[in-house]
């Protein structure tokens, strides 16, 4: 089973008019509410500084509002490079953002907060001192407590949390420990071809009958970037159930083979409406894009015991 793209991919393209975004548009978070699907994509200027800007649909295909500035800029020291690469995530009641801070440190983990998608409270840097991206919060506590997954390369790794204060303000030496640990806390190595260099989470997680299907990239030697699922158990999400051994999108149609990172499709968002994912990409580090699937054939495709 293959994600299905869009005919009319890209549904973001960059906008000349606005500095800001000029450059390039793409890896759109996503979140569904009653009445729309609200998007924050990674936004590129001329300097090759980021930003996240904010558009929506109706249907989760063409976009009905895209507004003309960005909703959240690089403000502070840790993120003076760019905020880059949104996932959106309702727990407690609280729309939470992940987002990679760059800075001339490095990369690091951000997390912000909002209520309307129009203005956003940044609480600060999460996470590990080091170079961690790919961040994301499952969408519910599980056994009463919130599960976020990170990216220490090459793998995915898996953190627990009594609540958004201890991820703001984690407890004396829990990062520390957890680092010096890493192989007990990691969910996912690459293990095929198509993903053999590192691996990544994409979207938040969504919770199905079997278990949570994680969408996530993999990079291949050619720097070839592609998507693939995972099923992590229900109750306990640092045990994978299943792996699909092929990919489910690969790197094909024009605007994802050509643009500023060439071969690349780079899952960050996704909803799911009645049996269908709608998955949002970025397509070559320079547009977005949305492929859609059957829930369904795509739980079938997953090999047990991978």
């Amino acid at each position: 089973m293959k994600m299905i793209r869009y005919p009319r991919n890209p549904i973001l393209t960059p906008n000349r008019d606005n500095s800001w975004e000029s450059k390039s548009v793409f890896n759109p978070g996503a979140y569904l509410d009653d009445s729309k699907i609200h998007l924050l994509y990674r936004a590129v200027d001329e300097n090759d500084i980021s930003y996240i800007g904010y558009a929506s649909s109706v249907d989760g295909l063409q976009i009905d509002e895209r507004l003309e500035k960005p909703v959240i800029s690089p403000e502070y020291e840790w993120e003076n490079l760019g905020v880059e690469d949104p996932r959106v995530s309702r727990i407690d009641g609280h729309v939470y953002i992940t987002y990679t801070a760059l800075s001339s440190k490095g990369a690091r983990i951000a997390i912000a907060e909002t209520r309307d998608f129009r203005t956003f409270k940044k609480l600060g840097l999460i996470g590990p001192d080091n170079y961690d991206k790919d961040a994301v919060l499952f969408p519910k506590r599980i056994d009463g407590r919130i599960v976020l997954l990170h990216r220490i390369i090459p793998n995915i790794q898996v953190a627990y949390f009594k609540n958004i204060e201890d991820i703001i303000n984690p407890p004396e030496g829990y990062w520390e420990e957890h680092m010096a640990n890493l192989d007990a806390f990691t969910l996912l190595r690459p293990k095929h071809d198509w993903e053999i260099v590192k691996i990544g989470s994409g979207p938040p997680p969504i919770e199905t009958d079997r278990g949570w299907l994680l969408i996530y990239h993999g990079v291949n030697h050619y720097k070839g970037y592609k998507v693939g699922a995972a099923l992590l158990d229900l109750d306990d999400p640092s045990k994978v159930l299943a792996r699909a051994s092929t990919p489910l999108l690969e790197p094909l149609e024009w605007y994802e083979r050509w643009g500023s990172i060439p071969e690349v499709v780079f899952p960050t968002g996704i909803v799911l409406i009645d049996d269908t994912l709608y998955t949002y990409y970025g397509a070559a580090d320079t547009t977005c894009c949305v492929a859609t699937a059957n829930i369904h054939e795509i739980l079938g495709q997953l090999k047990w015991g991978e």
